[in-house]
């Protein structure tokens, strides 16, 4: 290679290596791209303990707490040792009822008598007498084994008042205690607690269009239920 040939390569590589240098130092310079900024992760909702408004017994023999759904009035009328009950806030016919029988009137007896010890046997045993049970299932409620049931009755003869069982004793059959009638849907659960028997149920109008969901309210009350 000539020397002419040399000292133009020579300077052709500088100039490379100079313009090289200055988009390098061009680039160093340049404003730093801001960086995104970060989001926090949204903190998660701590599940509530509870649907609705929890509501706490008062004098109810069987002391527990409830969920009582907004479609029903609260507090309970009334809240007595043996007795709680719910009104629908808009349907007169439908009401939830809690209840630990003191007394029952066998279908046709004028004499009241202590619930049996086997009550599940004695209800499922009115069957003769124009009951019908359907949709029996096994449950739990605050770890207690209970039977689920639906219940109608096609007998209007007065035979089955206080069949279900009284919360006073004494009560008159057909004015202070409680059975099965024609023309009501009822969802009923038995529920041993220790030495007694609490009965649990919703009733509406035969006719009404809002059984099954009033059904579906009930059995998630009775999901909330806690025995204090």
């Amino acid at each position: 290679m000539t020397r002419y040939r040399i000292a133009v390569t020579a300077s052709l590589s500088a100039f490379t290596l100079l313009v090289m240098a200055g988009c390098s130092s061009a680039a160093s310079t340049s404003a730093p791209a801001k960086a995104s900024p970060v989001k926090a992760s949204p903190a998660k909702a701590s599940p509530s303990s509870a649907a609705g408004p929890r509501y706490a017994s008062k004098a109810f023999v069987v002391p527990l707490t409830v969920t009582v759904d907004a479609s029903l009035k609260s507090p309970p009328d009334p809240d007595s040792r043996n007795l709680l009950s719910w009104d629908a806030a808009h349907d007169s016919s439908a009401k939830v009822r809690f209840l630990v029988p003191v007394s029952l009137y066998r279908p046709g007896s004028s004499v009241p008598e202590a619930p049996p010890r086997d009550y599940l046997a004695y209800l499922r045993g009115l069957t003769s007498d124009g009951v019908t049970f359907s949709d029996v299932t096994t449950i739990t409620v605050d770890g207690h084994p209970a039977t689920l049931m639906s219940v109608t009755s096609t007998n209007n003869s007065g035979l089955l008042n206080g069949s279900l069982g009284c919360p006073k004793a004494g009560a008159d059959r057909s004015e202070g205690c409680f059975g099965f009638q024609p023309g009501r849907s009822i969802r009923i659960a038995v529920i041993p607690v220790g030495n007694r028997t609490l009965l649990a149920w919703a009733r509406t109008s035969k006719d009404s269009p809002d059984t099954a969901a009033f059904f579906a309210m009930f059995e998630a009350m009775l999901k909330s239920v806690r025995f204090r």
